[in-house]
């Protein structure tokens, strides 16, 4: 059997409710969420780790290192949180590929869900540790924590380049002609593409620190000092960032197969543009406003999710393989339930979650919410109630059509 036929026999055969590209597109902007709390997370972690070895020589790296690792501690709970719907959009169209490249990894796969547990374990008693006068050895925690965070970002990543290269799978699940389903081979690495995706932590974690200090600009207890100190520490993380993440997205293109065309595509170029804006814009501006640099980086994550389907695209073309000839048989109810709930519970919930949250932060004492909070707030529980009303009498309904059919 050809690797072609292989992947459409191993597709779903009851298909997908809505058209193929409508997944691939909640798939890229919902990888994009994902990945902007990785990078949080991950340059948050760092920068924590490193001040609280610092502490004793200044107080901003004391304090500092208490923010940032309450930053990494919700950090990795948003990444785990968003990382689910990426992960269903590509088992929804890339089955195939995905079931197997976690079958021919599965021991890896198993070790990621407590490698995951164990780190965030691991950071919750340094979070609870760093505190003033803490003993040095605490840090041992938030090392292993970082440690395993990066291990399991390395295992997401061999998952998703084994699903590239289907015309190996043969080769790693019988080298030489045995069959080994144990599972315990990480087997292919693509060591410029992971180094990338992991080194954009490092000016994120500059951009963050832009922004942390635009947020608490109106506070009084932030003092004036320490301000100045975190922007000058996050412009420099920033601009060394940038300047690395060019040079490895350039290894990484260098290192694409020659026969994808891949070098010379328009979007590649793009990107590079964009690291060097980028680079530039943190490089020349002294005074620049985290927000607007963020919203921009943003942009630039945007670009690098369609890259990255781009990149698979062509790979699977290789074999024939195109989402858009997956079988479509449209369940228009669920379809319309999901979007809706998608703009009313995560936008005005999700809203006014963290509208009250943004505002609450950036007030000393007790916050009192503005009527327009207020109104959002009503309209979010109105809406959570409507939801969970229509999502009862939607199954009701189908349980009493089913029930009088049979």
């Amino acid at each position: 059997m050809s690797i072609e036929t292989l992947l459409q026999v191993m597709r779903d055969p009851a298909g997908v409710p809505a058209h193929p590209v409508v997944f691939q597109i909640l798939m890229v902007v919902t990888w994009v969420l994902h990945i902007a709390f990785v990078h949080l997370t991950l340059g948050a972690a760092g920068i924590a780790i490193w001040g609280f070895f610092r502490s004793a020589d200044s107080p901003h790296w004391q304090r500092l290192s208490m923010a940032m690792t309450k930053a990494a501690k919700v950090g990795v709970s948003m990444l785990i949180v968003l990382g689910v719907a990426p992960l269903l959009f590509t088992q929804v169209i890339y089955d195939p590929q995905w079931y197997t490249a976690s079958v021919l990894s599965a021991r890896w796969l198993i070790v990621f869900i407590f490698t995951l547990m164990i780190g965030y374990c691991a950071w919750f008693v340094f979070y609870y540790a760093n505190q003033p006068g803490a003993r040095r050895w605490w840090g041992g925690f938030a090392i292993v924590g970082l440690v395993l965070f990066l291990l399991d970002g390395l295992v997401m990543h061999v998952l998703a380049y084994q699903s590239l290269l289907p015309d190996q799978w043969m080769n790693w699940y019988a080298p030489g002609g045995v069959v080994d389903t144990r599972g315990a081979v990480l087997h292919a690495i693509h060591w410029p593409r992971f180094l990338f995706m992991i080194g954009l932590s490092v000016p994120a974690a500059g951009v963050f620190l832009l922004v942390y200090v635009d947020y608490f600009e109106s506070r009084g207890t932030v003092p004036g000092d320490y301000r100045q100190w975190v922007r000058t520490l996050g412009r420099r993380l920033a601009v060394g960032g940038f300047a690395i993440s060019l040079l490895l997205f350039l290894a990484w293109q260098v290192t694409q197969p020659a026969e994808l065309g891949l070098l010379a595509h328009p979007l590649a170029g793009l990107l590079v543009v964009a690291l060097v804006g980028l680079l530039v814009w943190t490089l020349r501006s002294p005074a620049l406003s985290g927000y607007r640099l963020m919203a921009v980086n943003v942009a630039m994550l945007l670009l690098l999710a369609v890259w990255r389907e781009v990149i698979r695209i062509r790979h699977l073309l290789s074999f024939n393989y195109r989402i858009e000839d997956y079988p479509v048989h449209a369940d228009w109810p669920s379809t319309a339930l999901f979007f809706l709930t998608l703009a009313g519970v995560g936008g005005l919930v999700g809203g006014f979650f963290v509208t009250t949250l943004y505002q609450a932060g950036r007030v000393d004492g007790v916050y009192q919410a503005s009527p327009a909070v207020a109104r959002l707030g009503n309209a979010a529980v109105a809406v959570l109630a409507l939801w969970i009303v229509s999502f009862f009498a939607y199954g009701i309904a189908i349980w009493i059509r089913h029930a009088f059919t049979l």
